[in-house]
Parts: C-alpha cells; sequence; structure tokens
C-alpha cells in the first residue's frame, strides 16, 4: 500500500547501561510519476517505438526462461562476489600466486558480509503494532516498532519490511530502517505513516531484515508479533439533507407515527376529524361513546442504495463517495437498504452501525467484484420508493420530482479528478438543481 511518511526521523528510546537509542531518516523510495517514468509517457508510444521496435524486444525478451533457476543468484551482489572469487581462484591455480590473495581477501569480506547480518537479525526480538487499530485513508497514525536486544553489542543497520507492502509494491522494499539499537535493552521507535488506500494490514509478512555492513546480502526473519490495523475509505463531510426523505409515509421501516394505517398500537378517544373507518365498534359498544383504534406507520420509506462494486479506474473513488454519503444519511437518521454488489445489507444505529458501513466498504477488494447479473439491481426500481445509485456517477431517484419538475432521475457525475471534498460538501445542492460535476 502506499505510505507517505509525515515524519522523516524514526524517533527512539531506550532503557539500559546509559544508552540511548540513535535515530535515522527511514528509507524512502521516491514516487514515480507518470509523467516523469521513461516508460509510462509518450517515450514508448506512436513513432519512437517503430525505430528501436526490434532493438527493444531483443532487450527485453527472456529467451532462455528453463536457464532462470540457475542464474538467479547474480541478482544479489554476493553472487557477483562469489564469481569473482572463482576467477581469482583460476587465476592463482594457472596464471600468478596473486590470485590467491584476492581470493581470500574475498572469501573473508563475504563471510563477514553474511555473518555479521545472520547473527543481527537473531539476537533481536521486533514488534509491530499501530497506536489506534483503525484509520481512514490519508490519516495520519503512528506506527510502533519494538526491538530487543539481547546481546550486550549494539546492532546496526536493521530495517522493517513488509507491513505495508501489497501486489503493487516490491516485497523487499524496506517501510523503516533503524540506525542502532542499544545493547542489553528494549527500544521504542515511532514512526508516523500516512496510509493512502483501504485495506486490513498487514497484507503481507513482515520482516525484520540487515544487509550491514557491506550490503552484499540480507538476512531477514519474520516478525512474529504484528497488530493489524484497518484503513477505512475517506469519509468527507456533506451539508445540508437528504431531500428525499421525510415527506411520506411506509409500509415499512424503522420508527413509527401515529396514523390510518400499519400496526393496531391501542385506542384512543374520538376526536373531531377522525374518520369512521377508524372507529373501533367494539369497544364503542363497551364504553358506550365513540372510540378510535390509533395505529402505527414508519415515519418514511427505507431509501434503496446500491453501491457498483464492479471493476473500474473509478472504483476508489466511487467508495469514497459511498463512504460519505451513506455516512451521512446513517448521522441523519435515514433509514436505508444497502446493496453493496451483489449482499443486501441493513446497519444498526449509533457508532455500531456507522462502524458497519465502513468495514463493509474495507472489505471491498482492490480489483473490484464482477456481479452475477449485469444489469441494475436499481434498473427495476419502485416508482414509489427513493433511491441512489453509486457507479460512474450517483443517480438520484426522487419520487415526488415529478410534482415538481419532470422527470424523477438526476446524474451527479464525477470522475478520478474530481475535488471530492469540495464535490461532497455540495453534493445534496448539486443533486436538487441537476447540476454535472465532473
Amino acid at each position: 500500500m502506499p505510505v507517505n511518511l509525515a515524519n522523516d526521523q524514526v524517533m527512539g528510546h531506550g532503557s539500559a547501561m546509559g544508552h540511548g537509542a540513535t535515530s535515522i531518516d527511514p528509507p524512502l523510495n521516491p514516487p514515480i510519476s507518470p509523467a516523469n517514468d521513461s516508460l509510462t509517457g509518450n517515450s514508448l508510444t506512436g513513432d519512437s517505438l517503430t525505430g528501436d521496435s526490434l532493438a527493444l524486444r531483443l532487450l527485453t525478451t527472456d529467451f532462455c526462461p528453463w536457464a532462470n533457476r540457475f542464474v538467479y543468484w547474480l541478482k544479489e551482489p554476493i553472487g557477483w562476489f562469489v564469481l569473482a572469487t572463482l576467477v581469482c581462484g583460476l587465476v592463482g591455480a594457472y596464471f600468478s600466486p596473486i590470485g590467491w590473495t584476492m581470493a581470500g581477501a574475498l572469501v573473508a569480506l563475504i563471510a563477514v558480509g553474511m555473518v555479521w547480518p545472520l547473527a543481527a537479525v537473531n539476537v533481536v526480538s521486533c514488534s509491530l503494532r499501530p497506536e489506534i487499530d483503525t484509520v481512514h485513508e490519508n490519516d495520519s497514525c503512528r506506527l510502533i516498532v519494538s526491538v530487543l536486544n539481547r546481546v550486550p553489542l549494539p546492532v546496526w543497520g536493521l530495517t522493517i519490511e513488509g507491513y505495508f507492502d501489497d501486489e503493487t509494491f516490491d516485497t523487499t522494499s524496506a517501510n523503516v530502517g533503524l540506525a542502532c539499537v542499544p545493547p542489553m535493552c528494549r527500544a521504542d521507535y515511532g514512526t508516523d505513516v500516512r496510509p493512502t488506500l483501504r485495506g486490513r494490514y498487514p497484507k503481507s509478512p513482515s520482516f525484520v531484515a540487515c544487509s550491514f555492513p557491506f550490503g552484499i546480502w540480507t538476512a531477514r526473519k519474520r516478525i512474529k508479533q504484528e497488530s493489524s490495523m484497518t484503513v477505512w475509505p475517506a469519509v468527507y463531510s456533506i451539508t445540508g439533507v437528504c431531500p428525499l426523505m421525510g415527506r411520506t409515509a411506509a409500509d415499512e421501516g424503522e420508527g413509527q407515527r401515529g396514523g390510518r394505517s400499519g400496526d393496531f398500537v391501542g385506542v384512543r378517544a374520538y376526536r373531531r376529524g377522525d374518520s369512521a373507518k377508524q372507529v373501533n365498534w367494539v369497544a364503542s359498544a363497551r364504553t358506550d361513546s365513540l372510540t378510535i383504534s390509533e395505529r402505527g406507520a414508519p415515519e418514511a420509506a427505507e431509501l434503496d442504495v446500491w453501491i457498483d462494486t464492479r471493476p473500474a479506474p473509478v472504483l476508489n473513488t466511487r467508495i469514497r463517495v459511498a463512504a460519505s454519503l451513506l455516512v451521512h444519511l446513517h448521522q441523519t437518521r435515514v433509514p436505508m437498504r444497502v446493496r453493496i454488489g451483489d449482499r443486501l445489507m441493513r446497519f444498526g444505529n449509533g457508532e455500531q452501525g456507522r462502524r458497519q458501513i465502513l468495514e463493509a466498504l474495507t472489505d471491498i477488494p482492490l480489483e473490484g467484484i464482477p456481479l452475477s447479473d449485469t444489469t441494475s439491481p436499481l434498473a427495476q426500481r419502485s416508482p414509489s420508493r427513493p433511491s441512489l445509485e453509486i457507479s460512474n456517477s450517483v443517480c438520484v431517484h426522487d419520487p415526488h420530482a415529478a410534482v415538481r419538475r419532470a422527470g424523477t432521475l438526476r446524474h451527479v457525475s464525477f470522475n478520478q479528478s474530481t475535488d471530492l471534498a469540495t464535490w461532497m460538501n455540495r453534493f445534496w445542492t448539486e443533486a436538487g438543481h441537476d447540476r454535472c460535476v465532473a
């Protein structure tokens, strides 16, 4: 997952034998801009490919895939050192004794470069935990790395890998680097991270790694103690109230309103204006006075909401729009029946219901969920029920709009470049005035 380190320095503290944990700037991989990436701009498109296409194919084609397992060891720097040692040995055996000297020096360098990292990762115990277990996208949170050094020597050059890595990142890229861990103590290091994509982390195993001092080989050990963190979709504030609700009664939903239909809730004395259909004649005969049957009905019809989870470039933007709308509707106590993909869901009240909404949206895979039926579930919408359809645009179906203006559907569009904070803030105004923001 892409992570922005808001604090450029990893802080540490330890307590043993008068030593304090030192700190360094964590190694950061600069983001690659498509405009600056030589493989994504116009440099490999159009006429530029025609002249060099043959050379490009020759340079990028794997002609001997069966031999990869025999040469993969050369991807590590230590592979070249081993190869150089063999060459020096051949030079010493057939040409000059100086080759043996060079081979011996390389063997010593390889031994130190392998033994030190291997010992470093095995004499420490690491744990990872976030200060809070749930955050929203682009919200800053603090990740705590706790390292226990069991030997009377400091350990240098440790890195923590894998906590925020996913399929779009190299699994060996380091997230946090530690300059030095003091001897015989437990040191806690904290760094501010800013997750930019929803999900449950870690998605891959985390490792403590070390390639100090020469960087020719990296030793890794699995971190067994790591706490999970859930990143919810970003939620933007919305002003105003939903104009679809509060005007009509319904046969089902939450909340009771006295009326002429619905469930029987009791009897009361007759009041001028009551309909004769509401008179309870049995109770009236028993009390020798007109008695009215009191009934209760829901305050308003449930709002049908459908969230399109099909794969699309704007899927993540779509989920953020859905999270903002659902949280706003939930806070204003609008009864909803939400369909996320093929799942039909209803949520509770209060903080528990808000959490259920965000958890359900977080669990949508980043690649989307293909629907079993390509037809929108709201395509056969009831003409008397208000509805929202969140796809590449937000379709607002207001059954009472025909009374005020022609048509009952309003489309409010968005795309990846839309400023969602401003767009969502005035959403109900845009929907009411039938304006398109793109």
